[in-house]
């Protein structure tokens, strides 16, 4: 199978891309948000209708890069445009499931919103710190919490029910060897992702990429030895995790 986007979608929340230049190299476009207000954690329904209108304008119909995961609800409009019957592959050191009561979508409730999705079929979750009760008895979600990264990324073909996939990445999910969130952070070597990620491609239609956990990065920080850091290592991965995808883009030229 194959990516099925095109080209780059930068969000710009919290002006955390424009050093990472490497990635301009791909096809791509800027949306702005900063003059939205409560956007940050939670996000109020008129920003988020707003946050939707503005996604629907976008020319790149492939990876969007959301920016901190302060932001990562935005995973759930881009889902809403899925009209096919598809599984959300999540890779976070979070489940972002709430406590399913949450009156405001969020950063850390995103998940239970999706899950009202008429074609989603499935969640599978790779790298959450922990397996709560209520997610081991759902049958829509299965969790590889972070003790099992031996798992062969085939087991993910094996329990994915649809030919399409949904694809969201919080870095956070990462060692901090291979990036730097402002989250805790898992142990997940990003070897273990791009293989997740080729194996994918390789047998599912990947209908949407999404990619946050940038480290927020105020004007007079930029040259502060931890964000220097954040950025070295969060435009490595980034570029890494676009060129696996548009390895296999079936859709751009330019791309392939």
């Amino acid at each position: 199978m194959s990516f099925q986007g095109n080209g780059i979608t930068f969000l710009n929340f919290d002006h955390t891309y424009p050093s990472q230049k490497q990635l301009f190299r791909f096809p791509h476009e800027w949306i702005d948000f900063t003059d939205l207000a409560h956007t940050n954690l939670y996000c109020e329904p008129e920003s988020l209708q707003e946050i939707e209108k503005r996604l629907r304008l976008r020319r790149q119909k492939g990876a969007v890069f959301i920016g901190n995961g302060n932001y990562h609800y935005v995973s759930y409009l881009l889902l809403q445009e899925i009209k096919e019957p598809f599984t959300l592959v999540l890779f976070d050191h979070h489940t972002d499931v709430g406590s399913g009561d949450d009156p405001v979508i969020s950063c850390g409730s995103w998940v239970s919103y999706a899950l009202k999705h008429p074609y989603l079929k499935k969640v599978v979750m790779i790298g959450p710190k922990s397996s709560p009760q209520h997610l081991r008895l759902s049958p829509n979600i299965t969790v590889f919490s972070l003790d099992r990264y031996n798992v062969s990324p085939s087991m993910l073909f094996s329990i994915i029910p649809t030919h399409s996939v949904y694809i969201s990445i919080d870095k956070d999910v990462l060692r901090r060897d291979d990036a730097v969130t402002n989250w805790n952070q898992g142990t997940m070597p990003l070897s273990f992702l791009l293989a997740c990620l080729r194996h994918l491609l390789l047998h599912k239609k990947v209908v949407g990429v999404d990619v946050c956990g940038e480290y927020p990065q105020a004007s007079i920080d930029i040259f502060h030895p931890t964000c220097r850091e954040a950025n070295r290592k969060n435009e490595h991965a980034n570029r890494l995790i676009m060129e696996t995808c548009f390895h296999y883009a079936s859709t751009h030229p330019l791309l392939a």
